[in-house]
């Protein structure tokens, strides 16, 4: 009678636990779905971020040198009028 008790709990326990595990698998598998269709519709470019990345890239690389050039007109125009 103890080992059928034993053995009917131990079963019960493993229910309980495997039911657990398949609700944590499905909350699992909605939270990736979710995840993914928000950062599919969120991201720019048709849903993928290197596109921006590089675009982002090329504007600082565009502005870097704009502002090389205006540090060296500055420099040009200071040594010309002679007050540095």
């Amino acid at each position: 009678m103890r080992v059928l008790l034993t053995y009917g709990s131990l079963l019960i326990v493993l229910a309980v636990i495997a039911l657990s595990v398949s609700n944590q698998l499905r909350a699992n598998k909605r939270l990736l779905r979710s995840v993914a269709a928000s950062s599919a519709s969120s991201a720019p470019f048709g849903g993928s971020s290197s596109p921006s990345v590089s675009q982002f890239q090329a504007e600082l690389d565009k502005a870097m040198k704009a502002s090389a050039r205006h540090a060296d007109d500055q420099a040009a125009s200071a040594g010309e009028d002679g007050t540095r």
